[in-house]
């Protein structure tokens, strides 16, 4: 164990909590019990219940516990996370869900990547219901994973296991707030971080906390959720659980692996079958377009040979009226006029 030399803390513990008090107790003990000594564990009540309360006055014999007792705010208590670190004295800060397990060494690892980093986070692992572990990889070292946790809805780095320097935090542009609606309380928060881009980033290579995701586990109850964590609090005192771990991540990230491998398989098909669907409409709409083109070809030839039939009408209608207009001018045709004007032409009609 790190013990500290001076009663002043090392790392200030932040733990928000609201309605988990079956698990609570379990989370604070994983912190209580790190290789590091020097700690400032804030329990932030979030409009807490009387029973959360009575599971935290047992947990303040422990003079490294604060309680925090607030009102329930609009979001997951940012205003009062950002004035515990307005406050703070330990050169680090780390966090904690309530409803996790932190492994003994992970604060002095997280202090250790903190040592070259400004922001970092451990193996990003959850553990699904049934005890398997699904990996996220991420490793914010690399500008293309932070760019990639800019986007509103993409993000590896849970809240429990965070960690970061506290002088860091107060050059920050943005701070712990209620975030934009749509957007995710914790994962705002860290685009505040990544921002930056003369800060450090790190991304642990070995998983040190134990992520029960409360979205894998709707239907459990509050006592299944505490057995649950207490076989994982049994399962690592036991013998060679490191090692059993260890092998465990592989496999996880192994799987991820594979699903990531299937999945692009399945994506490449997709899209081979949706070209070679549009190459066979293209062929189609080419032979439409050809047909096409032929019909309106026909149709402006037989246009232009009407056009052209109209055009000899009407030049045999004026060579007639031509013809017409010249008879009616002859000598002939004037007395024709004459005569069938006279009385002389209407004589026989009237006989």
């Amino acid at each position: 164990m790190v013990k500290s030399d001076t009663a002043a803390p090392l790392v200030t513990v932040l733990i928000p909590t609201h309605d988990h008090p079956a698990t609570l107790d379990l989370a604070v003990a994983s912190v209580l019990a790190q290789t590091v000594d020097a700690l400032d564990v804030v329990i932030i009540g979030d409009g807490v219940n009387d029973d959360t309360r009575d599971v935290v006055a047992g947990l303040l014999a422990d003079d490294r516990v604060r309680f925090l007792d607030t009102p329930k705010s609009p979001s997951r208590a940012e205003p009062v996370r950002h004035k515990v670190l307005t406050e703070a004295t330990a050169s680090y800060v780390c966090y904690m869900g309530d409803d996790d397990l932190m492994l003994a060494d992970h604060v002095e690892s997280t202090v250790c990547r903190l040592q070259s980093a400004d922001f970092t986070h451990p193996l990003p692992v959850n553990i699904d219901r049934g005890g398997s572990l699904r990996a996220h990889p991420a490793d914010i070292a690399d500008p293309e994973c932070v760019a990639w946790h800019m986007h509103p809805q993409r993000n590896a780095i849970s809240l429990t296991g965070t960690g970061h320097r506290l002088d860091a935090y107060r050059r920050l542009p943005g701070c712990w707030q209620v975030p934009p609606a749509g957007s995710w309380s914790d994962h705002y928060m860290w685009q505040q971080w990544l921002s930056v881009p003369s800060l450090r980033f790190s991304t642990g290579d070995r998983l040190t906390v134990l992520k029960f995701g409360a979205e894998a586990r709707p239907d459990m109850s509050a006592d299944e959720r505490r057995d649950e964590l207490l076989e994982w609090i049994d399962r690592t005192v036991q013998p060679g659980f490191e090692a059993w771990l260890a092998a465990e991540v592989a496999g996880a990230y192994r799987r991820y692996a594979l699903r990531s491998r299937l999945d692009l398989f399945a994506l490449t098909d997709e899209v081979h079958d949706k070209w070679r669907a549009w190459d066979a409409e293209r062929t189609v709409l080419l032979s439409l377009e050809e047909e096409l083109e032929a019909q309106l070809a026909s149709m402006q030839s037989a246009l232009e040979a009407a056009e052209a039939r109209s055009d000899t009408a009407e030049a045999k209608a004026r060579q007639t009226q031509e013809m017409l207009d010249a008879t009616r001018a002859t000598r002939t045709w004037r007395l024709h006029d004459r005569l069938v004007g006279s009385a002389l032409a209407r004589w026989p009609t009237r006989r």
